[in-house]
């Protein structure tokens, strides 16, 4: 049985609940991300996790209400708390690869947070499934 750990991405980047949404979106564009993990600022711990899809669709709102030139503005002044999943997909670093595969269809997510003894040390994405099939099949 595989491990989640033989396909996910260590030591992932990560982002405080009151960082602001402006700040999330630049990182994410900076690393080429589509998730982010969010932590507690207060002690660490994995509190949710950041898509890509809520933060463009938080700026396509922006835009719509107050204009393309309102948007760094407004994001800056909202915490990624106010968009963040608050209740992320977790996996040990010990599942197996078909449980957390099984997990994303199911949910339709695109990303789990992996942790070992409760701390943050990994990310599956769908991308990571697609890797995986393109090793097997080749």
């Amino acid at each position: 049985m595989a491990k989640v750990d033989s396909i996910m991405t260590q030591n992932p980047v990560f982002i405080s609940q009151h960082a602001n949404v402006h700040r999330a979106r630049m990182l994410m564009a900076e690393k080429k991300i589509r998730h982010i993990p969010v932590k507690a600022a207060e002690n660490g711990k994995l509190i949710g996790m950041l898509s890509q899809k809520s933060v463009l669709g938080n700026a396509i709102k922006i835009i719509n209400q107050s204009g393309l030139d309102k948007l760094e503005h407004v994001e800056k002044s909202m915490a990624v708390e106010s968009l963040m999943d608050t209740q992320p997909l977790v996996f040990d670093v010990n599942a197996a690869i078909i449980d957390v595969a099984k997990s994303l269809l199911e949910n339709r997510s695109g990303c789990v947070a992996i942790t070992e003894s409760d701390k943050l040390v990994g990310v599956v994405t769908s991308n990571d499934f697609v890797k995986l099939a393109v090793a097997e099949l080749a």
